[in-house]
């Protein structure tokens, strides 16, 4: 395939993100103790987010679902990977459940807005995995796609299947791209929680029940009394909020305080750099919402609209 096919496919790697699979016959009950959404619905083929919470209620991390045939597949940042399963695996106990880094398969997204491109894509995808012969549970010749957003998606494939869009360095992937791709979930109110910002918030405060990522129906899970009960009394007091910081000076670094009249009012969640700035989600009280709210160093963070109401 040349350079002006790839760039029909608009393809990029995403180094920062990786992938959990969980197999075993009782891989849907088990993360359905794990985890806030109802995983008993990812036999319709859907993505789902959901987030593991500690006892209190704090996100360890936040996911996005897919089911095969063989498996669930987890994605989320690589450096939440090792955590996370760790994490998992003290709930195991006589459960036929095997938890692994999928580590023969790279993540990538594909940004579908051309329907022709995107057929093409998956096209070079399916082909690949074709040529390869099947292994154990330690590894996959699958190709799984999270269907990540309108336009937007996100495959893990092995390394043949991402060599065969040419112009693609599995050793180089490109920054700007990976800035993009969060700037883009940034202004479409979806949040990562990354190894910096593990265990700080409740579902809530990170707007996870906003984006269909919470099930009050589902049952028990780690953490469950903590979300349902803030949900059932009303009192979310902090939720994520959008903000534009002008170019110039250093990145804030996650949890940084945002202040109004001279109080923290926010805490920066996640940031990524644009053309005339930096994008950025805060969790932020309700009080300080369409405020200009300042860094420590004089610099002012300019409120952003959400897709979504608060």
């Amino acid at each position: 395939m040349n350079d002006d096919s790839t760039e029909a496919l608009r393809a990029v790697l995403l180094p920062d993100f990786g992938v959990l699979r969980v197999g075993g016959a009782d891989a849907v009950p088990f993360l359905q103790g794990q985890f806030t959404n109802d995983l008993r619905l990812l036999a319709d083929g859907r993505t789902q987010v959901a987030a593991c919470c500690t006892n209190q209620g704090r996100v360890i991390a936040l996911v996005r679902f897919r089911q095969t045939d063989d498996a669930i597949y987890a994605l989320l940042p690589a450096d939440l990977l090792g955590k996370l399963a760790t994490h998992l695996r003290k709930f195991v106990l006589r459960a036929k459940v095997e938890i692994l880094k999928a580590a023969d398969l790279n993540v990538g997204a594909i940004l579908t807005g051309d329907a022709a491109a995107a057929a093409q894509a998956h096209r070079v995808f399916d082909e690949a995995a074709l040529t390869m012969s099947p292994v154990p549970l330690a590894g996959t010749t699958e190709v799984v796609t999270f269907q990540y957003a309108p336009g937007r998606e996100v495959i893990a494939a092995p390394p043949v299947a991402w060599r065969s869009i040419s112009g693609l360095s599995l050793s180089r992937p490109s920054p700007l791209a990976q800035a993009e791709w969060l700037a883009a979930d940034i202004a479409a109110g979806l949040p990562h929680v990354f190894a910096s910002t593990s265990e700080q918030f409740i579902p809530q405060m990170l707007n996870v029940d906003l984006i269909d990522g919470v099930s009050y129906t589902k049952g028990c899970y780690t953490g469950q009394e903590i979300v349902a009960r803030t949900h059932h009394l009303g009192r979310v007091k902090r939720r994520t909020m959008r903000f534009h910081l002008a170019a110039g000076g250093a990145t804030p670094a996650p949890l940084s305080p945002l202040l109004l009249d001279g109080a923290k009012a926010a805490e920066v969640l996640m940031t990524a750099e644009t053309g005339d700035g930096l994008e950025l989600l805060a969790v932020t009280n309700l009080d300080a919402a369409g405020k200009v709210l300042q860094f420590a160093d004089g610099r002012s963070a300019e409120p952003r609209v959400l897709p979504y109401s608060l």
